[in-house]
């Protein structure tokens, strides 16, 4: 099978890289490069780290969460499940104890301007750790590139015949137009304690295409759709379209609507995300308004299919934008209030000695 990638940067590598490496020569992967690789910074997840490791590359500088605003959106974990239910429904009940993210030794750590890898050791207070990283743009696409030449991947001129031609060019057309929600994206404006930050005031033209797939061309990255989430999100979208064509190559009938579907829905939660952290929120998409309504009536998070964030991350936003729950999971209280707030104080002195024996960076 002929695969051709059209494009450049670091959407037209990753894809190279990760169909020549988990292809092993099963099909020829060719990259027709459309120009130079963006310059810049770039925000990744912590689910990027598993990628590099099957790419077998390291690379970025750590991050321990996202400020959009005033408040803090740590990675890794917050608080621990007590008595069957989530940390925040606790919270909830012993709110006046302390904002959220005291609980989240990543955020205990980034105030503190300290690092330590994640631990194995499911019994430490380090294995609640998490990280996403800080990348270089153009020495990432370089990286990735290198990784993709290696594992067979090579690069032509001109646009010879494919089977399957990959879009990566960055341009969309057919475009279903998120405008009214995101009128602007994010924008990075800095790390502060290992900590992104970000103004919401970049220019965009926000939406997706109506399809991934046309024809025998499937599009991905910016070709593919743009929430303006310089946070991670639009390089989370980049990485699960990739791991979804090498699943699921979409050459049949069947294939086609069914990646066709799950990339819609990946877009669609990505962006309900964005919507949440700076976009407006007077009518939101309807899967949005529910997961609102659901957690300001009772602290609930509905999760869909295809999320790109995690729960924990969907609590953090939710509070930040001021959606505060109007009571919490009833079964909380079967647990007696002093026991609650004494696991919780104990909970909290245990991330604040851990952080502080942290090394500093």
């Amino acid at each position: 099978m002929r695969i051709l990638i059209v494009g450049s940067g670091v959407d037209a590598w990753m894809t190279a890289a990760v169909l020549a490496t988990a292809g092993q020569g099963a099909a020829a992967i060719a990259v027709a490069e459309t120009g130079p690789a963006a310059a810049g910074q770039l925000v990744a997840l912590p689910a990027l780290r598993g990628l590099h490791a099957r790419l077998g590359i390291e690379t970025g500088t750590p991050l321990l969460g996202l400020r959009h605003g005033a408040a803090v959106e740590p990675f890794g974990e917050t608080g621990a499940t007590l008595d069957g239910l989530a940390f925040h429904q606790h919270w909830l009940r012993a709110r006046e104890m302390g904002p959220l993210a005291a609980w989240s030794l990543n955020a205990q750590a980034a105030a503190r301007g300290r690092f330590a890898p994640r631990s194995p050791d499911p019994r430490s207070p380090l294995s609640t750790l998490d990280h996403g990283l800080l990348l270089d743009a153009k020495a990432y696409a370089d990286t990735l590139k290198a990784v993709a030449l290696q594992a067979g991947a090579t690069q032509v001129e001109g646009r010879p015949d494919a089977d399957l031609v990959v879009d990566a060019s960055g341009q969309a057309d057919d475009w279903i137009d998120w405008s009214a929600w995101l009128p602007t994206g994010a924008r990075l404006t800095g790390v502060e304690g290992l900590v992104a930050t970000f103004a919401h005031d970049a220019p965009l033209k926000a939406g997706r295409r109506a399809q991934a797939v046309t024809g025998n061309v499937v599009a991905i990255g910016a070709a593919l759709g743009a929430i303006g989430a310089a946070d991670g999100g639009d390089l989370h979208l980049l990485q699960t379209t990739v791991s979804r064509l090498v699943a699921l190559l979409p050459t049949t009938p069947a294939a086609i609507t069914e990646f066709n579907r799950l990339t819609a829905a990946a877009l669609d939660r990505a962006r309900d995300m964005a919507i949440l952290r700076w976009g407006v929120l007077d009518a939101p998409p309807e899967e949005l308004a529910w997961k609102l309504a659901q957690f300001e009536s009772r602290g609930r998070v509905v999760m869909y299919d295809e999320e790109t964030w995690p729960e924990g991350a969907w609590v953090h936003a939710l509070l930040a934008r001021g959606i505060v729950p109007k009571r919490w999971d009833p079964l909380v209280e079967r647990m007696p209030i002093a026991r609650t707030r004494e696991m919780l104080a104990r909970m909290r002195a245990m991330m604040e000695r851990t952080a502080e024996g942290m090394p500093s960076v």
